[in-house]
């Protein structure tokens, strides 16, 4: 993997060859200060260089719903049941979506209304999401059917792999039907995009803290992965402003 994969794209755009050229000349050593470059720039995206039109915006906004794909995946494996999700005796258990929902829906790119538009915008759905949409279908055929309620423990762990690969994989053409969409969509404004982010950080930061105190056994890493991920989008948020 080239070392300037791991910056954003607007910085690989301008300086990849010079990224990769350096680490290349000082080697294995160079990996730490890589990284951690990359780190800091993902957090400042106003300090990327502007090679297109919105290529700030578009790269923000996709990361954005990285972030809310990667917090979808992290509740699914550690909370399934219980203290973020409301039940009908405790609604307030969910109030923390809330910021997180208005958040996404500030950062989604605006499709046209013209035809072509439309047109070109459900082709490109179907040709992403069709193959996740697949895999999701025959997951769920096959827990229905009920044929494979008692597997071997070899199947049983072939199972395991697909239902995570699946859902990661279905997160990750969600966002990259993001990305293709947000090329003929209507970008939202810096402004919107620095809202939005504040709005995910508040909600993954209060979901963060509603899992610390749940005192469960997969409450710790739960509570400290969410508020790295609040970390991240609020001060992306902060350097947008």
């Amino acid at each position: 993997m080239r070392a300037s994969a791991l910056y954003p794209p607007p910085v690989r755009d301008r300086w990849g060859a010079e990224i990769d050229d350096a680490v290349a000349e000082s080697g294995v050593r160079a990996w730490a200060d890589t990284v951690a470059g990359a780190v800091r720039l993902w957090l400042h995206p106003a300090d990327w260089p502007e090679i297109r039109a919105g290529q700030t915006r578009r790269t923000v906004a996709v990361a954005l719903f990285a972030i809310l794909a990667l917090s979808a995946l992290l509740l699914r494996a550690v909370e399934p049941s219980s203290t973020l999700t409301a039940d009908t005796g405790h609604p307030a258990t969910s109030l923390w979506l809330a910021p997180i929902l208005l958040g996404a829906a500030l950062a989604a790119p605006l499709p046209s209304l013209r035809r072509d538009a439309l047109r070109h915008l459900a082709v490109q759905s179907v040709r992403t999401l069709t193959a996740p949409g697949l895999a999701l279908l025959a997951m769920l055929l096959a827990a229905r059917t009920g044929a494979l309620s008692h597997p071997p423990a070899l199947l049983a762990a072939a199972l395991l792999v697909y239902y995570w690969g699946t859902l990661a994989f279905t997160a990750h053409r969600l966002c990259t039907l993001v990305a293709r969409s947000s090329r003929t969509a209507t970008l939202p404004s810096t402004g919107r995009l620095a809202t939005a982010l504040t709005l995910v950080g508040a909600g993954l930061s209060a979901a963060a803290t509603q899992s610390a105190l749940a005192q469960t056994a997969a409450a710790v890493p739960a509570a400290l992965a969410l508020a790295v991920l609040a970390g991240a989008a609020l001060t992306a948020a902060r350097d947008l402003a």
